[in-house]
């Protein structure tokens, strides 16, 4: 027996070691944290603090200095994103999800990403994409793709998710891209820059491709839809998403007064070779 317990006691020892560098979220009534765990430090807020340490499985409550509970879980992808320590403006969950639809996201599809930006599309299109897929993303600043590889590396770290993937990245301007260079198989075009229409100014389009620009102000809008109409492209189409949660509290039904309404445009296309 007592062989027993010392078997239970490293297993348990070592349970809470592979909980370091996990990611988390930390949530009490009022917020919300994501935080990874380092079993060396404590985390501390304004709502009290606890050691890493006292973590001992994942989901699991532990209460602060102070006696505020925090529980303890993974995060979902969209608290991930919305939590996620980021530099350019991202795009949020309920455009995300608009835009994969726009665009057809299979998981063999083979994306060209034109503004890698914070990496929230890449890594919301690579919980899609399969290794049978392609996602090509292209971004001036070496910082925010040096910051996307981060972030993407830590997700998929967490979730247990394969490495095994095509994800390529290019920094250049979009002014000098060449899209004949990686055009082969390309099926699908997002774009998050304030001129993608500087892609036509040395590329043409001439295989079935799916397109789909993100964009701030309708003067980008009138803008770039008169470019792909231009490039001959079919089922030109704008959209905004508007998200409104609402507030449930016994017989009270309201919408809350919390309402997310513009982020940004969607302007969806298709260029079709026909024979």
């Amino acid at each position: 027996m007592q062989w027993l317990s010392h078997c239970c006691f490293l297993y348990y020892q070592q349970y809470k070691l592979n909980l370091d560098n996990e990611l988390i979220i930390v949530k009490t009534d009022n917020n919300k944290y994501l935080a990874v765990v380092d079993i060396t430090k404590d985390f501390v807020t304004n709502e009290g603090k606890f050691h890493f340490k006292e973590i001992e499985s994942i989901p699991s409550i532990v209460k602060s200095s102070t006696g505020q509970e925090f529980k303890i879980y993974r995060p979902t992808f969209k608290e991930f994103i919305l939590l996620m320590k980021r530099g350019p403006q991202i795009i949020y969950p309920k455009d995300i999800s608009q835009i994969a639809m726009e665009a057809n996201i299979s998981s063999s599809s083979k994306v060209l990403e034109i503004g890698t930006g914070s990496g929230a599309l890449t890594l919301y299109l690579l919980n899609f994409i399969n290794n049978g897929g392609l996602i090509v993303t292209l971004d001036i600043s070496k910082t925010n793709q040096r910051r996307a590889k981060k972030t993407i590396e830590r997700y998929l770290s967490a979730k247990e998710m394969s490495e095994d993937y095509n994800l390529q990245f290019i920094n250049k301007e979009l002014s000098e891209f060449n899209f004949s260079e990686h055009s082969d198989g390309i099926d699908t075009v997002i774009t998050d820059v304030p001129e993608p229409w500087v892609f036509f100014d040395k590329n043409i389009i001439d295989s079935d491709v799916f397109w789909v620009s993100y964009l701030p102000s309708i003067t980008q809008v009138i803008k770039m839809k008169e470019c792909l109409e231009l490039n001959k492209f079919e089922n030109i189409e704008v959209k905004e998403v508007i998200l409104r949660d609402w507030y449930l509290n016994k017989k009270i039904a309201r919408p809350d007064n919390k309402l997310i309404s513009h982020t940004g445009f969607l302007l969806s296309a298709r260029f079709i070779k026909f024979y």
